[in-house]
């Protein structure tokens, strides 16, 4: 879990910050390391606490649901083979025996699988939150060094150490926003304070 925060920002991110080093060659540019800001800002810290104290119960119980499933299903499949004779079928109540096994490993693993989609899912957005919050933070940084740029550190092939700005951000960003939501927003729904549109009368035709 404690490595979920360890990527680099969005690839968009980086190409354009790539895009833009020829057009800034005579020009400062500070740069952030995103790999320590996921792991050492509060926010993700806060976030890894969150997730840990959500799933860490609900992954281990199902792992063990689909070893055991899967032991369940390996044991059959063994007790098949013993009974099986060459030239003849496997006995009707050993094939009911050996699918049903088989069908209770396949769905502890779709359960086990469904949980970890889950756990990323919920990762990537605390991520998605704190890329969002640095943004202005990275941005006042840039305005007081009086910089052209913040980039990526990911997204550079070398750069100056005087202007790696990460300790300053996660300061700032700490500061900011130090616990992110583990819990993200329904697909198609109204973002937060946003009124319902009023209803509108249907024209009358004349």
């Amino acid at each position: 879990m404690t490595k979920i925060f360890k990527s680099a920002l969005l690839v968009a991110t980086a190409a354009a910050s790539f895009a833009a080093i020829p057009a800034l060659a005579d020009s400062s540019v500070l740069v952030v390391d995103f790999d320590q800001v996921f792991q050492n800002s509060a926010a993700a810290k806060s976030g890894t606490q969150q997730l840990r104290a959500k799933y860490d119960s609900q992954l281990s119980a199902r792992r063990t649901a689909f070893q055991t499933a899967a032991q369940a299903y390996n044991t059959q499949v063994e007790s098949a083979k013993k009974v099986a004779k060459p030239g003849t079928p496997i006995p009707a109540a050993t094939q009911t025996a050996l699918q049903q096994a088989g069908e209770r490993a396949q769905a502890a693993e779709q359960s086990l699988q469904d949980i970890q989609q889950e756990v990323n899912q919920v990762a990537a957005y605390v991520r998605q939150q704190i890329i969002e919050h640095a943004g202005p933070v990275a941005e006042q940084i840039r305005a007081e060094r009086k910089a052209a740029i913040v980039m990526s550190k990911d997204a550079t092939l070398a750069s100056d150490p005087a202007g790696d700005v990460t300790t300053t951000l996660v300061q700032r960003l700490d500061a900011a926003f130090p616990t992110p939501s583990i819990v993200p927003p329904q697909q198609g729904a109204a973002p937060a304070g946003t009124a319902p549109a009023p209803a509108t009368k249907a024209t009358q035709g004349r």
